[in-house]
């Protein structure tokens, strides 16, 4: 866990393990229909500490929307079959 937003957010009385399960969830639920998109996030959920891959964020994001932008595309302009 982050130290630093843990000492923040107990200083409120709250826990950071309660807002980051929520956002987990949440980003759960909106991947059901992504296929891609909830492997990903099921391998981030994976991870055992919330900085274990701070250095593969941008990367992580990237491929996202990338990823994104392809399907957008391709269905709007499909390939035709050969």
């Amino acid at each position: 866990m982050n130290l630093s937003l843990d000492r923040r957010l107990n200083r409120n009385g709250n826990s950071a393990q309660t807002p980051l399960a929520q956002a987990m969830s949440e980003a759960t639920e909106i991947a059901r229909g992504y296929p891609r998109l909830r492997r990903r996030i099921e391998r981030a959920a994976a991870a055992t500490e919330y900085n274990a891959a701070p250095d593969s964020a941008f990367e992580f994001g990237l491929a996202a929307l990338m990823d994104g932008l392809f399907e957008r595309l391709t269905a709007r302009n499909p390939t035709p079959a050969e």
